[in-house]
C-alpha cells in the first residue's frame, strides 16, 4: 500500500505550487534544485 507523504500524518504541510522547484540533478546526498525567478521559498523558516 502506498501513502501520500503530504497527508500521511498531522502537521505535514502540502506542497505550495508557487514555491515548487525542479530537481536538476542528484549526486549522492547533494541535490540541485531550480526555482522560477522570484519564487525561491523561505529557507530556514
Amino acid at each position: 500500500m502506498s501513502t501520500n507523504p503530504t497527508t500521511s500524518r498531522p502537521g505535514v504541510s502540502t506542497i505550495d505550487e508557487k514555491s515548487a522547484g525542479r530537481i536538476d540533478q542528484i549526486i549522492g546526498p547533494v541535490l540541485d534544485v531550480t526555482f522560477p525567478p522570484g519564487k525561491l521559498p523561505y529557507i530556514y523558516n
